[in-house]
């Protein structure tokens, strides 16, 4: 299973917001010590073809002034599909007993 590139629409956002082009971004990333940042690295980044590494996103969250949770989608997809499967509910409630006949 490949890693999925959660943050890129994020960082994109954020550098577009800032009137940042790549360049300018990885220029401010280099200053702050990501030194393995090169403009391809970035727009792999951005264009969700590459994942982010931990540092990296750390990284992207101090350059940002953001906290790191900012940079991830506030909700989860569901990627799936339906297999029409028949599902009950099931509760941790008790029935009353019914009552006795008699």
């Amino acid at each position: 299973m490949r890693d999925a590139n959660v943050i890129g629409r994020k960082v994109a956002y954020l550098r577009n917001q800032r009137g940042w082009s790549q360049n300018d971004l990885v220029a401010e990333l280099h200053l702050i010590g990501c030194i393995n940042m090169t403009r391809e690295i970035l727009a792999n980044i951005e264009t969700l073809r590459s994942p982010a590494t931990c540092k990296q996103i750390e990284f992207f969250s101090e350059v940002f002034g953001v906290p790191v949770q900012e940079l991830f989608p506030k909700q989860r997809h569901f990627v799936g599909k339906d297999v029409g499967m028949d599902l009950r509910m099931f509760t941790r409630r008790r029935r009353d007993p019914e009552p006795v006949a008699g």
